[in-house]
C-alpha cells in the first residue's frame, strides 16, 4: 500500500491485499469511499480515497470540521457502515472479510452513551462481558480494577441514571475497556464533561498510552488533540489534506522569523516604536500590538532579535520567544477559514501537503513506510 498521501496525489494507485502489512500498524487504511445516495438527491462522497496508518501504542486524533467525514470514517473501521470502495487491515484482519473477528477486539466509546439506564452498572458490565463471552472469573477482577481506576467503585450497585454526565462517560470508558481490546476507539470522548472531567479523562488515555494501548481518538477539542496525540489526521470534504506529529503541522505553517514579545508594564506601543527607530536602516519588519502588554515582530534575524530586546526591553521584559503556530492555526488553515490579509493560504496549503509527503518518521523512531515492498517506497 502507498501511504504517502497528499491533495497534490489522491489517486495513489492500489495494491493487493498481501501489501497492506500490519506488522509496524495496528490499522492501515488503502483509498477508502463511502458514497451516500439520498433519495431524490445527487449521490455524494463522504469520503474520497481516504489512505493512513496507525503505529502500534500511539494515540491517532482524526479532526477535521464538521462534515469532513470523521464519524463515517469511525463506522467504517469499527465494522458497523461497509465501505464503497478501498480497503483497510484491522489487527492484520481483512476488514471487508473478517469484520466479526475484528469486532471482537475493538473497543469503542462513541458520541453518545449507549447502555441499559434501567440496570445498575455492574449489570451493565455483566451484560456487556456476556456478550463477549467472558466468563465471571475473567470479567470481574477487570471490571473491579477499572472501576476503582475511575472512581466509581463506591456507586457500582447505583441505577445509571443516578451519575452525573461525567461518571457517565468515564464508566462508557471502563464498558469499553473491559475485555481488553486490542485497539479502543474513542469518539469525541469528552464531549459536553466540564473542565475537571475532561482532565480526569484525559489522565486515563495517558494511563492507557503508557500501557501501549493503541487508541484512535476524534474531537474538536484542539487543545486535546495536542496535549494527547502522537500523530494527527486531518481531513477536509471527505479527503486527508495532513497528517504528521502535532509538532510537525504546527512547524509547518510557522512562520520564519517571527516572535512574541510579552512585557511586565503596558507599554507595548512604546517598545513598537523604539523597535522601529532601531530597525529603521533594515527592510521587511513588521510589528502588530496585540495588546498593552503583547508585541508580534515579523522580520529581524534571531541574533538581531535577542540583541534588540535585550538593549532595548530588558527591563521590562516578561518573556519573549519565537512565535510557533498552534494546533488552531493548522486547523483554521486546513479549513481555509484564515483571514487571507495575515495568513497565505497557498503556501500552508503547501506546506502542510509537504507535512503529508515527507513527515515518514513516528516518534518512536520507526519509519512510518517500512511496510511498502521496496520498489514502492
Amino acid at each position: 500500500m502507498n501511504t504517502a498521501i497528499s491533495p497534490e496525489n489522491p489517486d495513489a494507485a492500489s495494491h493487493s491485499d498481501s501489501d497492506l502489512d500490519c506488522t509496524a500498524f495496528v490499522l492501515v487504511a488503502d483509498q477508502l469511499q463511502k458514497q451516500f445516495q439520498p433519495s431524490g438527491q445527487p449521490a455524494f462522497m463522504a469520503l474520497n480515497g481516504v489512505s493512513f496508518s496507525v503505529p502500534k501504542g500511539c494515540v491517532f486524533c482524526i479532526l477535521g470540521p464538521n462534515g469532513a467525514g470523521k464519524t463515517t470514517l469511525i463506522r467504517i473501521l469499527t465494522t458497523i457502515t461497509r465501505a464503497s470502495g478501498g480497503r483497510a487491515r484491522v489487527l492484520g484482519l481483512d476488514l471487508e472479510k473478517q469484520s466479526v473477528a475484528i469486532r471482537q477486539q475493538l473497543g469503542v466509546l462513541f458520541q453518545e452513551n449507549h447502555y441499559n439506564r434501567y440496570l445498575s452498572l455492574w449489570q451493565n458490565l455483566e451484560l456487556h462481558a456476556q456478550l463477549h463471552g467472558l466468563s465471571p472469573k475473567q470479567y470481574k477482577p477487570r471490571a473491579e480494577a477499572l472501576l476503582q481506576a475511575v472512581g466509581l467503585y463506591p456507586r457500582r450497585h447505583d441505577p445509571i441514571d443516578q451519575l452525573s454526565g461525567g461518571m457517565q462517560r468515564k464508566f462508557a470508558l471502563v464498558r469499553a475497556l473491559l475485555h481488553s481490546p486490542s485497539l479502543l476507539f474513542l469518539d469525541e470522548p469528552t464531549t459536553g464533561l466540564d473542565p475537571q472531567a475532561r482532565r480526569e479523562v484525559w489522565q486515563t488515555i495517558e494511563t492507557l498510552r503508557q500501557q501501549n494501548t493503541t487508541i484512535i481518538l476524534t474531537t474538536h477539542y484542539l487543545e486535546e488533540a495536542d496535549r494527547l496525540s502522537d500523530r494527527i489526521l486531518m481531513l477536509k470534504n471527505g479527503s486527508v489534506v495532513a497528517e504528521g506529529t502535532p509538532t510537525q503541522l504546527k512547524q509547518a505553517i510557522s512562520k520564519q522569523n517571527s516572535y512574541r514579545i510579552l512585557l511586565r508594564t503596558p507599554l507595548a506601543t512604546h517598545y513598537s516604536q523604539l523597535f522601529a527607530e532601531r530597525l529603521a536602516p533594515q527592510s521587511d519588519h513588521r510589528f502588530q500590538v496585540m495588546d498593552d502588554y503583547t508585541l508580534h515582530l515579523h522580520g529581524p534575524a534571531p541574533g538581531t532579535f535577542w540583541d534588540l530586546v535585550s538593549q532595548v526591553a530588558s527591563q521590562d521584559l516578561r518573556h519573549a520567544g519565537l512565535d510557533e503556530a498552534d494546533l488552531e492555526a493548522v486547523f483554521m488553515a486546513m479549513a481555509g477559514q484564515q483571514d487571507a490579509a495575515s495568513f497565505d493560504k497557498a503556501a500552508t496549503f503547501n506546506a502542510l501537503s509537504s507535512v503529508v509527503k515527507n513527515a515518514s518518521v513516528v516518534d518512536n523512531g520507526s519509519a512510518r513506510n517500512n511496510h511498502l515492498p521496496e520498489a514502492e517506497r
